[in-house]
């Protein structure tokens, strides 16, 4: 039986955002303690990226009308490589715009094999 290492899934998930990549350029703003005070540091990052529709199951809205029917769905998908370091709480969001869309990254999961981080999958909503 072949076991799972990190380096055909980081090879796997650069082979897929090779297929599709897009490009997207975020600030993020962090908040770190130095001498008992919270100081904001400013990153500015440009990281390739692959973005896809997501799940449609919890929210669809469907208008129909006699010219046709319009399905609406706001939850994307986002996987970023190895490099990315992404990271989402409450305090700190990351917004960004690609294609004409704005979107916002919801939350973050790192994908995780032999203690090493192979790439990330977020959840993205698109917003105004």
């Amino acid at each position: 039986m072949s076991k799972l290492s990190s380096k055909k899934i980081i090879k796997v998930i650069n082979k897929a955002i090779a297929l599709n990549p897009t490009e997207i350029t975020f600030t993020q703003v962090s908040k770190n303690e130095v001498d008992g005070a919270w100081e904001e540091v400013v990153n500015e990052k440009t990281i390739t990226v692959l973005i896809y529709l997501g799940s449609s199951e919890t929210s669809n809205s469907v208008e129909s009308k006699t010219e046709g029917t319009l399905y609406v769905n706001n939850k994307y998908k986002m996987v970023a490589d190895k490099d990315a370091d992404l990271e989402v709480n409450p305090k700190e969001s990351i917004k960004f715009e690609s294609n004409g869309e704005k979107f916002e990254i919801k939350a973050v999961y790192p994908q995780k094999v032999e203690n090493t981080i192979c790439g990330y999958i977020c959840d993205l909503e698109r917003i105004n």
